[in-house]
């Protein structure tokens, strides 16, 4: 179990970060820890690879997709994700890559990101975010 999590500006961007593993961009995220909750997840994985502190978070899906949710790493590592979608709004300037596992930050509107250069279990939470908005229901994908 783990959470990723859309962070916004104030011009409606969403920050990305580079992998340092893979050299792909992304989103902040990651695993659970013990004694965490998944909301616990999104906050601490925002923290630590963006510096980023978040306010109005929203939990809007679930994502467990047999097809989407499996990735392996580069180090041949695999895993099948159960991932909390999270959005919420950047609330600090003060942001900046950790440097261990993420190496730049960007913000971008979804339609400037090069899908070749990113993640590929992570685009798809941008259109579960969209839907969303969209319906104002809880996404289960």
């Amino acid at each position: 179990m783990g959470a990723r999590v859309l962070i916004e500006d104030e011009m409606g961007r969403f920050l990305l970060i580079k992998r340092t593993d893979s050299g792909d961009w992304g989103l902040p995220g990651g695993s659970m820890e013990l004694g965490e909750s998944l909301m616990d997840v999104v906050f601490r994985e925002a923290m630590e690879e963006t510096n980023a502190t978040l306010e109005r978070v929203t939990a809007f899906g679930l994502s467990s997709n047999l097809n989407l949710e499996r990735h392996t790493y580069p180090n041949g590592d695999q895993l099948q994700n159960v991932s909390l979608l999270a959005h919420g709004f950047l609330a600090n300037k003060d942001f900046a890559p950790d440097g261990g596992e993420a190496s730049e930050i960007r913000f971008l509107h979804p339609s400037e990101i090069d899908r070749d250069r990113f993640v590929a279990t992570e685009y798809p939470t941008f259109s579960h975010w969209q839907a969303f908005k969209d319906s104002g229901i809880f996404q289960i994908v």
